[in-house]
């Protein structure tokens, strides 16, 4: 549904700001991780989109991104 209600193609980022952003938000961080342990090259590369496609990354995908900080604990 989320995809749907997208323009197509889709080359904007999404907001953390807007606040009717943030189920989406949700939605694709938990579509992201749910290969994470199964299949993560598919992990990583839904991760790095998501670092671009939400570029505050409030949901913390920076971190399961190749190449992104170590995440303090």
């Amino acid at each position: 549904m989320l995809q749907r209600s997208l323009p197509f193609p889709f080359t904007d980022v999404l907001l953390h700001s807007k606040l009717d952003n943030r189920p989406a938000h949700r939605i694709l961080f938990c579509y992201a991780d749910l290969p994470r342990h199964r299949d993560p090259v598919a992990a990583a590369r839904r991760f790095t989109a998501l670092v671009h496609l939400i570029p505050d990354d409030n949901m913390g995908a920076r971190f399961l991104a190749p190449g992104g900080p170590d995440p303090i604990f």
